[in-house]
């Protein structure tokens, strides 16, 4: 819609109401500053949790590929 595209068209190809697009738009300058205070620059405290499972197979993957090579 900052481009110039009508909210009927942004609605009905993101599919969502009206009144949610609306409401992002009025507040999109807010958006964009908690954007990018959370950025991992700005961010003091990060932490990222992996699945034990995913991990292990990322883990066998890696072999079995290695082992084809």
């Amino acid at each position: 819609m900052e481009a110039g595209e009508k909210c009927a068209n942004v609605c009905s190809s993101l599919i969502l109401a009206p009144a949610t697009t609306s409401t992002t738009m009025a507040n999109a300058e807010k958006i964009k500053q908690s954007t990018q205070k959370n950025t991992k620059l700005h961010a003091s405290n990060l932490s990222y949790a992996r699945n034990f499972n995913i991990e292990k197979m990322e883990q066998l993957l890696t072999l079995w590929v290695v082992d084809l090579i």
